[in-house]
């Protein structure tokens, strides 16, 4: 129980921990708003790079959450704050629905259909033929590779549906590349980009989310507590089977209130 005490952000997956494709998980939103009563700061963290924080915001406040686009923060951003801080000047080629890649554009990053630098390969579901035709010649040609996240599968009712991971396996079915960096959880791009926006140590933030793969090792790969919720992909058997170990395992994300 004493695991949590010391903990001032909790970094809050969306989904499959907060909700199930536009169904809130019951109970999860009332646990965020208590923990926020109790002073800890929340911010939704998401590998999902296929909407903006402004879409996210809407999606929340349809479930009774009030947040602000300062609250959300997706794969997505976190690879236009690298562009833009460790790319600087080099041409992008961008896979990503047309909201996100006017995000990318608005955020001064130079996007280019011809002479590009780098692929960036974001969760993108207007994906086209002539896209991924695009991508792998450029790959082909050796360009700098870079995906926003590993996620294979995307949660949704009735089933998931397939993520980046899944793309990032097609192109390497013709390429032979595979990403030369990803961004999101669990790698360490995106856990930089949170200590800097915050200021917190390692150990006073828990990162809450169903994967193992990407939010339990997100925390264990860069020294935060981790809270695995089993409303989403991660089932107890697979939890038993994996030699990844959360700081604490709760059925639902509501049970954080006995913990804190």
């Amino acid at each position: 129980m004493k695991d949590l005490e010391d903990v001032k952000l909790y970094l809050m997956d969306m989904d499959g921990t907060v909700y199930v494709g536009d169904e809130p998980i019951p109970g999860a939103m009332d646990a965020l708003v208590t923990l926020k009563e109790k002073g800890r700061k929340v911010l939704f963290l998401t590998n999902n790079s296929s909407k903006t924080a402004e879409a996210y915001v809407a999606k929340l406040e349809k479930m009774g959450y009030a947040a602000t686009e300062s609250d959300v923060f997706s794969s997505g951003e976190a690879t236009i704050d690298f562009l833009l801080k460790e790319r600087k000047g080099k041409k992008i080629y961008l896979l990503a629905n047309a909201a996100v890649y006017k995000q990318f554009e608005d955020a001064g990053v130079p996007l280019a259909e011809e002479g590009a630098d780098i692929v960036v390969l974001c969760f993108d579901t207007e994906l086209t033929y002539q896209k991924l035709v695009t991508a792998c010649n450029y790959l082909q040609e050796g360009k700098e590779y870079i995906a926003s996240h590993p996620d294979f599968n995307c949660p949704a009712n009735p089933y998931p549906v397939p993520d980046v991971g899944s793309m990032i396996e097609l192109i390497k079915g013709t390429t032979g590349r595979v990403p030369d960096l990803i961004v999101g959880k669990p790698y360490s791009v995106m856990a930089k980009c949170v200590a800097e926006r915050f200021g917190l140590k390692p150990s006073e933030i828990a990162m809450v989310g169903d994967r193992l793969y990407t939010d339990i090792m997100f925390a264990v790969n860069n020294g935060m507590k981790s809270i695995l919720v089993l409303t989403g992909e991660t089932s107890k058997e697979m939890l038993d089977a994996s030699d990844v170990r959360p700081t604490v395992v709760l059925d639902t994300f509501s049970d954080v209130l006995s913990h804190v």
